[in-house]
């Protein structure tokens, strides 16, 4: 379990918004979890928080660096594990990054996955949603989870365009959150309604 689901665990049960057994419930321990899924997750998330204004100019450069190098070392497992679109991105940007290279990697590894944004901020928000609404639909956290995380997120008034992408995913993903939390007989449902618009705005 990643931390942000126990926070997600501990601030539910300490809201009354669920029972210990209904937090049970939405615990998700994937079999097929992979830890280059997890890793270049993780990756990205960094990569935005610049552009964001959430870190300094630096954050997530070393952890860029640092995955290339991990590609060279274990090629054919990084290639097998991260084999769709996004997967193969990550690694044609990252194999290929220096030192001198890294904030224009950052900005190479963004942009395309951000499409379509007219700048970094966009672009960021594009992927932070995507890459957390995508480990829902593919049942690595639980929908719910992902809805908090990406309610979580301060859009800045001047950014607040609903026909972005990544802002239109925060926006449903709060509605529907309040909506499962106000409405105990229809979780069920709501939980459905979030995967369905998760699945129809990740990756392109």
């Amino acid at each position: 379990m990643m931390p942000r689901e126990r926070k997600s665990i501990d601030y539910f049960l300490l809201a009354g918004f669920v029972t210990v057994a209904e937090a049970r419930r939405l615990q998700v321990t994937p079999a097929h979890r992979s830890v280059a899924r997890d890793l270049w997750d993780n990756l990205l998330v960094h990569l935005c928080a610049y552009s964001l204004g959430e870190a300094g100019p630096r954050s997530g450069l070393v952890e860029l660096e640092m995955f290339g190098r991990a590609i060279e070392r274990e090629r054919a497992v990084r290639v097998q594990e991260l084999n769709d679109k996004v997967g193969r991105h990550v690694i044609a940007v990252a194999e290929n990054v220096t030192r001198e290279s890294r904030e224009q990697a950052r900005s190479d590894m963004l942009l395309p996955l951000g499409a379509p944004s007219s700048g970094s901020w966009q672009a960021a928000i594009n992927v932070f949603s995507r890459v957390i609404i995508s480990r829902a639909v593919d049942g690595l956290i639980h929908p719910v989870f992902a809805s908090q995380t990406l309610c979580r997120w301060p859009i800045p008034e001047p950014s607040n365009q609903p026909d972005v992408p990544g802002i239109h995913m925060i926006v449903s993903a709060k509605q529907l959150l309040d909506s499962w939390k106000d409405e105990r007989g229809r979780r069920d449902v709501i939980e459905q309604q979030m995967m369905d618009t998760f699945r129809a705005g990740t990756w392109p």
